[in-house]
């Protein structure tokens, strides 16, 4: 009873593989390659015939045109890249936590004007790993901050060595222009990515969401100070040392974003400064990245 049943299955594979006439094919379609191939041929009017290839297994489906899939080729995730690279505009702050957005008692002085924004330059992204959907990425950027300080101060060094504000400026007859501290970072990162929405053939799927932890080293630190003073005369004055700036960083970062573009936020939970060398504030960036 057996045989007959075999003999059945193989006659019927071999008249949905068989040469087709003009009449029938309207047109055949390869899609994808290496491993995992998706062959669809369209039979007539109303039917697909799909055949699926993968090192392991040949898959047959045909498919009737009141398939709900008719019309449609299944798909087939692939993955062409994350989500990191690109230039990003961000709003850098100073907050005593994450869950406290204020500054700690006596470092009211390094409040932040609405002027400080800094910028990241993320060269490249990696793929480490990637299945279908998600994928774990890595990279190489550049993080520069401008901490603008609302206040007509910079930064100093008292005879501890710690970092206080300077209030020489603030007097009376001076007319300051622009007062910030600027660091700037090689960060590495390391994400888990994942992507949603259709994506067209040879595309990233346009949706993503991507966080994990990032650290870098900090390549320079400066404070710079613009002003006019009682005769009118312009000054630029900067300080590249005794800034007691910490030379690593590591921190948590989020990116969710829709094609070219994301909202994207870092946290960095230890202070920018030396500990106890400086007040105890962390740093948040918080904006826009443009992604290539």
């Amino acid at each position: 009873m057996q045989k007959p049943l075999h003999l059945l299955f193989t006659l019927g594979a071999l008249f949905l593989l068989r040469p087709a006439t003009a009449q029938e094919i309207d047109s055949t379609e390869r899609v994808g390659g290496g491993a995992d191939t998706i062959i669809v041929r369209n039979i007539g009017s109303q039917k697909k015939l799909i055949v699926t290839q993968t090192p392991s297994q040949t898959n047959i489906d045909l498919i009737s045109g009141s398939s709900p899939y008719s019309g449609r080729v299944p798909k087939r995730w692939k993955w062409y890249g994350g989500h990191w690279s690109g230039v990003g505009i961000y709003y850098n702050g100073l907050v005593r936590n994450l869950g406290s957005m204020k500054l700690p008692n006596g470092a009211e002085y390094l409040r932040q004007s609405p002027k400080s924004i800094g910028v990241n330059v993320n060269l490249v992204d990696l793929t480490i790993v990637s299945n279908r959907h998600f994928g774990l990425i890595t990279g190489l950027g550049f993080e520069i901050n401008n901490f603008r300080f609302d206040r007509d101060i910079t930064l100093t060094q008292d005879e501890n060595g710690y970092i206080v504000p300077d209030y020489r400026y603030d007097r009376p007859g001076v007319d300051f222009k622009k007062t910030k501290l600027t660091t700037m970072y090689l960060n590495l990162p390391l994400l888990a990515e994942f992507q949603f929405g259709r994506s067209k053939a040879g595309k990233r799927a346009p949706g993503f969401i991507n966080f994990g932890v990032v650290g870098g080293l900090r390549l320079q630190g400066h404070t710079k100070v613009k002003y006019l003073d009682e005769t009118g005369a312009k000054h630029t004055e900067k300080q590249h040392s005794s800034l007691n700036l910490r030379n690593f960083h590591y921190g948590v970062e989020c990116n969710i974003g829709y094609r070219w573009v994301a909202v994207s936020a870092r946290y960095y939970p230890q202070s920018i400064f030396v500990s106890d060398k400086g007040p105890n504030v962390q740093q948040v960036n918080i904006g826009l990245s443009f992604l290539l």
